[in-house]
């Protein structure tokens, strides 16, 4: 379970550039939208950096970096090699906008979490059938930790 964080203010970031490169990452095709299609990243993105805190300047260098008149899937290549972490934060925060989205989310067939109930006298088949015996048999095996 997730606790709640509060946005994260994306004053330094250049929505409207990171847009741009999350399009060329994630653009429409197969009847999916384009990130700008579903507004994600100016939806989405104060959440996620609230989540993701240490995003947030790697961020920031690779929107700065990256120029979306020229950018290429393919330049995403050389991020990597020239800074990780900018790469990771892009490709991390892009991805996470994108999932948030509610008609992304319908379109894939996910609903989000939901909560599933356990019946713990409730066995399954290979349970039935002996799989774990041997387990029990064996006894429970475990080193006490120090101290």
């Amino acid at each position: 379970m997730t606790t709640p964080t509060s946005p994260a203010s994306t004053a330094d970031i250049d929505i409207h550039r990171l847009t741009a490169l999350a399009d060329v990452m994630l653009p429409a095709a197969h009847g999916m939208p384009a990130v700008s299609d579903v507004k994600a990243v100016e939806s989405y993105l104060p959440q996620v950096l609230g989540w993701r805190k240490d995003l947030h300047q790697p961020l920031v260098r690779a929107v700065d970096a990256l120029d979306p008149s020229l950018f290429t899937i393919d330049r995403l290549s050389a991020l990597h090699e020239e800074d990780e972490d900018a790469y990771v934060a892009l490709t991390t925060a892009v991805a996470a906008c994108y999932y948030l989205s509610p008609v992304v989310r319908e379109l894939i067939g996910y609903p989000g979490q939901v909560a599933k109930t356990y019946d713990p006298f409730a066995y399954t088949e290979w349970v039935a059938e002996g799989l774990l015996d041997p387990v029990v048999d064996r006894g429970p095996i475990w080193r006490e930790t120090p101290g």
